[in-house]
């Protein structure tokens, strides 16, 4: 995640989908290729969340046969396009533009209001209905916009119906030309297909498999897409034609297991007309019997030792997912650099598991190149891999070399979990070939953004980390109320610098999802929405004790006056909080940043009601103090140079004290410039810098007992008198 959005979550600008962040909605004029000439017609582009592509209303595809798409940039402008011209006869296809206006009007709220209730699963069937009428070619806009619609039908609850649906839907899709997908990976359909699919039948786990019932039966009749239905005894089986879904409870009935076969026989069930037969598998199974046996096409097994570790992370179901082919996964690799999957791709998910497994998982899949490699004696590169929603990889994978040359079935152990292929060819990322399809004006603004925030995030953790040893080293400067009061600001800016720095590591090392959690996910959020409220309470009430005073800053206060303030303070943010959590829980929503939800924070009308109206009636508040003291302090008669540096000096640090800089952020999120967002960027986190600089570097107080523990107490009373003091 960038760094710049992390103090963007704070107020709220990101959240779950960044939907705050986003183009307007705009109109058009663009020409259609007619026999008679061209055609101008004027067309619209709905709201759209940055760095994502929006369709326009009327559909629009160009000779290469991609649909005209726009880019939302990270400037929240429209991406630039010069001499539009489309062609009419797509255009006018009856099928491909039911799905765009349903994938437009769903966008805009329409579908979902129009269809009740049920709209989810009345949606899943229209779109369903549409790509599997016999008379329609599928083509790169219809998987763009089946990919729009399946997105938004996704956030809703999750349903074993709904589930049914987008089996047979992947069924078909993934018996699309393969020229039709490649066309769609450009603008990343395929990616978020795959992306969505994955996340719905993992989410949909604790539905299908429950630990109180194991004799659950859920009230499914069989779906006329799709192959085989069972549900037993702890057993939940989807089976499509090329897309198949397996929930398995292992304390039901031992099995922690799945292996794929292309033949019948003996214990094995599964339908002849799709040649597709499977069975489940247990712990203690032998890893050469099963891969002697005829006709395997893919396994994959939980031993006891692994099991066993894994129970003690509260892992108790297992799901897996078969794809008959890798039609969705298409390389983002140059043609010469491509690695072709060569067998059924395996999506292996173990919830609450670690995302690196404390022993190595096994599975096996079938070279289905073998015959040819040994006929040709081909010397290319052969190896297990998984997909990162790029390429194919083999970072924690390794590959039994030694039998590709005698049997078919290749063995391969992995201690992650993700989709799994046997590939043919090399990687991309290993050949460092060049693909990347991000504008460069977004990725230079992001860039920029990151290192802008990464350098302020420093120089405030290099002076929290300095004002914490003033404390440590000087008696007489902590004693004082203006730094007891300072010392309790400083806790909360460190506690949400420690809240930024966790959800650093967690994306970077430990991996934890808050989608396996809601009651994690509601605590992370709560903490968060805390700490924020806490460090804008500390700013009020400063900014009530500088209105008091007028010019002098954090003068010496009677103890009580201290204490009550910072009982204020602490206790203050929690009404808020504790009404968001009670009242509301669900506001609590996932933020993901990749392959996993790595934070937590309100959305909404909580991040409304629970974090943006007391933000801004804070700020509010301070600039009506920072106004009343500027005004007060301005009006000073016989002023020197020296005075009205020593004014400058103070509407410097009360505007970083009082958290004015924060007004910035208010700016960026009603999208009033990049400019504005940069200056909010970096004097956001330059705060704890900033007051370094006032409370420690010019404070007489502590500059004196840094210079005795540096120098010695003699030659630092030496320099003072000396007047050779740096200030």
């Amino acid at each position: 995640m960038c760094a710049c959005r992390l103090l963007w979550l704070l107020l709220g600008i990101v959240s779950g989908s960044a939907q705050l962040l986003e183009c307007p909605p705009t109109s058009f004029v663009h020409a259609y290729e007619a026999s008679t000439g061209l055609i101008t017609f004027a067309n619209y582009l709905p709201a759209t969340a940055i760095n994502e592509f929006a369709l326009p209303r009327r559909l629009c595809v160009e000779r290469s046969g991609l649909p005209l798409v726009r880019r939302c940039l990270a400037n929240q402008q429209w991406e630039k396009l010069e001499n539009i011209t489309c062609q009419l006869e797509q255009a006018t296809n009856g099928q491909s533009q039911r799905l765009n206006d349903l994938q437009f009007d769903l966008a805009e709220g329409v579908s979902s209001r129009s269809a009740g209730m049920n709209f989810p699963l009345n949606i899943m069937k229209n779109i369903s209905n549409i790509i599997g009428q016999n008379n329609h070619q599928i083509q790169p806009v219809d998987v763009l916009n089946v990919n729009k619609i399946i997105m938004e039908v996704a956030k809703e609850p999750k349903s074993w119906a709904l589930c049914t649906e987008m089996i047979g839907l992947y069924n078909n899709l993934m018996a699309t030309n393969s020229s039709v997908l490649e066309l769609s990976a450009r603008l990343n359909a395929t990616n978020n297909l795959l992306y969505s699919f994955e996340d719905y039948t993992n989410g949909l786990a604790q539905q299908m498999v429950s630990g109180a019932n194991c004799n659950q039966r859920l009230p499914m009749a069989m779906p006329k897409h799709l192959v085989d239905v069972k549900v037993h005894n702890g057993v939940q089986v989807l089976i499509g034609g090329n897309l198949s879904v397996f929930y398995l409870l292992p304390e039901c009935n031992h099995f922690t297991g799945i292996a794929i076969y292309s033949k019948a026989a003996a214990g094995r069930e599964g339908c002849q007309h799709h040649r597709f037969w499977y069975r489940f598998l247990y712990a203690n199974q032998s890893l050469e019997a099963l891969r002697a046996e005829p006709g395997l096409q893919a396994a994959t097994y939980v031993t006891h030792q692994l099991w066993q570790a894994m129970r003690r992370t509260g892992v108790n179901y297992l799901v897996f997912k078969i794809y008959a082919n890798s039609a969705l996964f298409v390389d983002a690799a140059t043609a010469s650099a491509k690695a072709t999957p060569v067998s059924h791709v395996l999506s292996i998910n173990i919830p609450q598991a670690s995302k690196n497994l404390a022993h190595p998982l096994v599975f096996l899949l079938r070279n289905e190149n073998y015959e040819n490699a040994n006929r040709n004696r081909s010397q290319i590169d052969d190896y297990c891999g998984y997909w990162n929603y790029d390429t194919w990889q083999t970072n924690g994978i390794t590959t039994n070399t030694n039998s590709l040359p005698d049997n078919p079935i290749v063995v391969c152990h992995t201690n992650h979990l993700t989709q799994f292929a046997f590939l043919v060819g090399a990687s991309c990322k290993q050949q460092n070939c060049a693909y990347d399809e991000v504008p460069e004006e977004a990725k230079r603004s992001e860039s920029l953004l990151d290192i802008v925030t990464a350098v302020g995030c420093g120089l405030s953790l290099f002076g929290l980390l300095g004002i914490w040893l003033t404390a440590a080293i000087s008696r007489k400067w902590r004693a004082l109320s203006s730094t007891k009061l300072l010392l309790n600001m400083c806790l909360a800016l460190s506690l949400l610098f420690g809240l930024m720095l966790l959800l650093y590591v967690n994306e970077w090392f430990w991996l934890y999802s808050f989608d396996q959690s809601r009651s994690a996910c509601i605590a992370l959020g709560a903490l968060f929405q805390y700490s924020v409220l806490l460090l804008f309470s500390w700013m009020l009430l400063i900014g009530y004790l500088q209105y008091q005073r007028h010019v002098t800053v954090l003068v010496a206060r009677p103890e009580h006056i201290v204490l009550r303030v910072a009982v204020i303070a602490w206790l203050l943010p929690l009404l808020p909080t504790l009404l968001l959590v009670s009242l509301s829980p669900a506001a609590f929503s996932p933020v993901r940043s990749g392959d996993i939800a790595s934070v937590c924070y309100p959305s909404g009308s909580g991040l409304v009601y629970g974090v943006l109206l007391p933000i801004g009636l804070v700020l509010m508040a301070n600039v009506l103090t920072f106004a009343c003291i500027f005004y007060r302090v301005a009006r000073l008669e016989d002023r020197n140079g020296q005075l009205i540096w020593l004014q400058l000096r103070l509407f410097v640090m009360l505007f970083f004290l009082l958290g004015l800089t924060w007004i910035f952020g208010i700016c960026s999120y009603f999208r009033l410039g990049l400019a504005v967002t940069f200056i909010f960027c970096m004097s956001a986190s330059l705060q704890g810098f900033v007051l370094f600089l006032y409370f420690v570097l010019f404070n007489k107080v502590a500059r004196s007992a840094w210079l005795q523990l540096l120098l010695g107490k003699q030659q630092a009373v030496s320099i003072q008198l000396t007047g050779r003091s740096p200030g």
